[in-house]
């Protein structure tokens, strides 16, 4: 069962990579070749609006997916600690490895993504040239989110090592 939500955590952080990453390309690459039902659709709105009011949607979808994702994450990793806490005889390393996930999940979940999504909110609808002043910020916490999330699919890597290589 251990292994089972094991998979399940990494598979979503590995989906949720792919799913952020081609989200706002997506945007730009219908932008760029809108078909003239779409042009139709949103003739009322210049280029550039309806290419932000798509971006702002795209945000939109990805704060409630990243949300979901956390709290997701945080059951999930409960989940996995209580069954490796409950295996005999318990492994102090797979409970180590499982709890720095957790750590790192709660981390994400109640500070960092919070965060990005008010700093993000900020910056909905506001121009791009000049750079506004709460960019920098932006990129930082999302770099930071991708960091620690990174930590954690790594952390998560090892110990489906472990468990594997030890049963």
């Amino acid at each position: 069962m251990a292994l089972a939500v094991l998979g399940a955590l990494i598979g979503m952080t590995v989906a949720m990579w792919f799913a952020a990453a081609g989200s706002f390309r997506t945007v730009d690459r219908v932008s760029e070749t809108a078909t003239a039902k779409l042009g139709e659709a949103t003739q009322s709105a210049p280029g550039e609006q309806a290419r932000l009011s798509f971006r702002y949607l795209v945000s939109e979808i990805n704060r409630t997916y990243f949300r979901a994702y956390g709290w997701a994450q945080l059951v999930l990793g409960i989940g996995l600690f209580v069954l490796l806490l409950r295996r005999s005889p318990r492994d102090a390393a797979s409970l180590a490895l499982a709890g720095g996930m957790l750590a790192l999940a709660a981390a994400l979940t109640l500070y960092l993504t919070p965060q990005i999504v008010a700093v993000g909110r900020q910056l909905d609808f506001v121009p791009r040239d000049p750079v506004p002043p709460g960019m920098a910020r932006f990129r930082a916490l999302h770099a930071a989110f991708t960091g620690l999330d990174g930590v954690k699919l790594l952390s998560g890597l090892a110990l489906l090592v472990r468990l594997v290589w030890t049963r």
